[in-house]
């Protein structure tokens, strides 16, 4: 066999988790209806005090309303928590559990927000006491005004209430969140700030300090919401909520960058290799984020991912208004990458080729780089000796995505159909990557077949069968003794006879079938 390869890799490939989790990158999200969606995760804080912190990144329906959590739902009583989103605020609010009806039993915030729907944004809500509160959109602190009257602790000791994400009765009347969800983290203790930044656009462990309540959202099927973090509140889903490709940035690690004036700024990932830049940004974005995943995407269309390396990066730009942009530089081991791929999130399943230099990117992107001379793996197989020919295609390649061919006889397609005996060749090229292999299909001769004229099967496993060309297995073996007493056959020898039975001496065969068909004659020696 004749090789030539201008690059080497192990091919790299994707797939969800076999346990039914998309565990890469954003993962999986919950679309709520509005209307009858949610998650019921039954009594499982009735020992819940303050402080606390809620976090959670939502997509909200236009004109929709969002109840995110709620910790004590049934009781018409005022008690536990509760996180939720109306048309202008974000609210955070507990209740004392001594009545209802006014807001003399209740006591919370509602920060200002505007413009927040049909956009991915972070929400958080922190608690630490009635007048000790705050409120967090996508990392920055909104204010806002205290509501309600009552100055006693929150109350959620209810044994027969439940905790519900998406869900909150109050007062008779019910109110159902519409839209995604994803990455929803509730806590014992209060994040600072610096915490809320940095965690918000990578996943967590599970095992962080005071974390109570983690669920992900990253199953792909089922009716059970599972919570990663150590107290598994996994979750009954009620309804017929939709599993969706999440759009959150949310990468397995994250770096950012806020600041009030952006002149001059930029934000840089650099690791060993991989080398990520993002400046030039325009408009008023709150803050700039970076985020890395150690996979390969689990929605490569457009990508050939022979040539595609993980890690892939995301860049999001926070922000209320929809004028922000920024340029995007990557390079790979202080070298120009060949060739770039973007989509905006990861709801997108397409890929498109895009210039290594990224300019005036509109508020998101994600991109996965292809290397100059990305290792590629081709192999038309060995060379072969054969007595009869049968036609049959060579293809070279499993993914042809972004390749170009051109064999021996100046076709370019991906496959090639052998109709003949001769000398094969191709070479594909993408533009970063070429490589070529050669295959001779040649027309064996009778004589050049092997028959052996002696075997040791005497148990140490060398030389134990009785093995003829591979080139003839399947033909009609007859062992015959020296007397012409036939001693062994098989219609259909397989190199797996050890001369069970026989003594030591010699024999004589034949041999008739296969693909050579002529019939081959000869003396064999047992030696034992």
């Amino acid at each position: 066999m004749i090789v030539r390869f201008l690059v080497v890799l192990f091919l790299l490939s994707f797939s969800l988790e076999l346990s039914g989790q998309d565990n890469i990158g954003a993962g999986h999200a919950i679309s709520f209806d509005g209307i009858d969606d949610y998650i019921d995760l039954g009594n499982i804080y009735d020992d819940l005090e303050l402080p606390l912190t809620i976090s959670a990144w939502i997509f909200l329906d236009p004109g929709g309303l969002g109840t995110i959590f709620s910790s004590q739902d049934n009781t018409h009583l005022y008690n536990g928590f509760h996180f939720f989103v109306v048309h202008t605020a974000v609210i955070i609010e507990y209740g004392d559990g001594m009545g209802t009806f006014t807001p003399d039993f209740r006591r919370g915030k509602a920060g200002p927000v505007d413009n927040i729907f049909g956009k991915w944004v972070h929400l958080t809500a922190i608690m630490r006491g009635a007048t000790d509160m705050d409120l967090f959109l996508n990392g920055v602190n909104i204010g806002g005004t205290y509501i309600g009257n009552s100055q006693l602790p929150m109350n959620s000791a209810f044994p027969e209430d439940a905790a519900k994400i998406g869900y909150r009765s109050g007062v008779g009347v019910t109110y159902h969140f519409q839209g995604i969800m994803d990455e929803l983290r509730i806590w014992n203790r209060s994040l600072s700030e610096s915490e809320i930044r940095e965690q918000m656009c990578k996943k967590l462990t599970g095992k962080e300090p005071g974390l109570i309540g983690y669920w992900d959202f990253d199953n792909t099927a089922g009716n059970i919401l599972i919570d990663k973090s150590p107290n598994h509140f996994d979750g009954q889903v009620m309804g017929s909520p939709k599993r969706v490709f999440s759009g959150a940035p949310i990468g397995d690690e994250s770096i950012v960058l806020y600041t009030n004036d952006w002149q001059d700024k930029e934000l840089v990932w650099k690791d060993s290799l991989d080398y990520v830049r993002v400046g030039n940004v325009k408009g008023d974005p709150n803050s700039l984020h970076i985020y890395k995943i150690n996979s390969l995407p689990s929605q490569g269309t457009g990508l050939n991912l022979s040539t595609v390396a993980a890690p892939y990066f995301g860049v999001f730009a926070a922000s209320v208004d929809a004028n922000s942009s920024f340029d995007v530089d990557y390079t790979y081991n202080d070298s120009a990458i060949c060739r770039l791929f973007t989509r905006s999130d990861n709801t997108v399943s397409a890929w498109t080729a895009s210039p290594s230099a990224l300019v005036e990117v509109d508020e998101r992107v994600e991109l996965i780089k292809e290397k100059w001379g990305s290792g590629l793996h081709v192999d038309l197989g060995p060379d072969e000796e054969l007595c009869v020919f049968r036609p049959r295609s060579l293809d070279p390649l499993s993914d042809t995505t972004n390749f170009d061919f051109l064999w021996q006889d100046g076709s370019t397609r991906s496959s090639f159909q052998v109709t003949g005996f001769g000398t094969y060749w191709f070479t594909a090229d993408n533009g970063c990557t070429q490589a070529t292999d050669t295959l001779i299909i040649s027309n064996a001769a009778v004589e050049n077949l092997i028959v052996p004229n002696v075997f040791t099967p005497n148990g140490d496993l060398l030389n134990q069968f009785f093995e003829i060309d591979p080139r003839i297995l399947g033909s009609r073996l007859i062992v015959y003794d020296r007397w012409g007493k036939e001693v062994y056959q098989s219609p259909n020898y397989q190199n797996d006879w050890d001369g069970a039975g026989l003594t030591a001496g010699v024999y004589f065969y034949t041999v008739k079938g296969g693909d050579c068909p002529e019939e081959r004659k000869g003396s064999l020696s047992i030696l034992r």
